[in-house]
């Protein structure tokens, strides 16, 4: 199963896909400097899989290049962010 995540700019979100069909997204929200990684949902049939971190990751990895700071509202990226602490120093609190 092969699955790949890319930042779908318009609609304000991370789109992962498997097999090249929607599997989850982490949605965002933009304010000058800051994103607000707001909610993550993945399909019943992949939960359970790692996913949700997966799109986290590549959320974070995506904004430490766009040298931006993180909000974070979703409960799912702020579970993943206590197992990698190494992207702490891009956290804002609100």
């Amino acid at each position: 199963m092969s699955h790949a995540i890319h930042n779908d700019t318009p609609h304000h979100r991370y789109v992962l896909t498997v097999n090249g069909q929607e599997a989850g997204f982490l949605n965002y929200l933009q304010v000058t400097g800051t994103i607000d990684l707001a909610r993550t949902e993945i399909s019943e049939q992949f939960s359970g899989q790692g996913m949700a971190a997966d799109l986290a990751l590549h959320a974070f990895e995506d904004i430490h290049r766009r040298e931006l700071n993180v909000l974070i509202s979703c409960p799912a990226v702020r579970s993943f962010l206590n197992q990698h602490p190494r992207f702490l120093d891009m956290v804002v609190e609100p």
